[in-house]
């Protein structure tokens, strides 16, 4: 591995990125990724995809077919680059990515379809990937 290369985690559970109507409550710890995100034009859950079937009457609209992966390491506020990186080599790939961030850790995110060739190329900058279905 070389030295800007970093363990991942695939986590392989479906996830579903909605527009919903009004916020809805959320489990307060989890071994899967559940993001609220509220703006004054928006309400965004990111979450797995059977969760979000369970509020359908919420949903406005709705991006299903995700699959997560998380750094599994932890930067500092002050590193430069890091999902950058990973992003313009999955884009020279053809992958697009939804990337989130939370204070400790960061996630992106890849469409079921795009999975494959996505963790081809993670593997082949070095990065350690292994798929999980829930995470740590």
């Amino acid at each position: 591995m070389n030295d800007t290369a970093f363990p991942l985690l695939h986590l392989q559970t479906e996830h579903t990125i909605a527009k919903l109507k009004h916020v809805v409550e959320l489990p307060s710890k989890s071994a899967q990724l559940y993001s609220l995100t509220v703006t004054a034009a928006e309400i965004t859950l990111i979450a797995p995809s059977q969760f979000v079937n369970q509020h359908r009457a919420l949903v406005i609209n709705r991006e299903d077919n995700w699959h997560v992966i998380k750094f599994d390491t932890t930067f500092n506020f002050s590193a430069v680059g890091v999902l950058a990186r990973v992003a313009q080599v999955l884009a020279e790939h053809e992958v697009s990515i939804l990337a989130l961030s939370t204070f400790a850790t960061d996630y992106i995110l890849v469409k079921q379809q795009q999975i494959g060739r996505a963790l081809i190329q993670l593997r082949q900058l070095g990065h350690n990937v292994t798929s999980v279905h829930q995470l740590a």
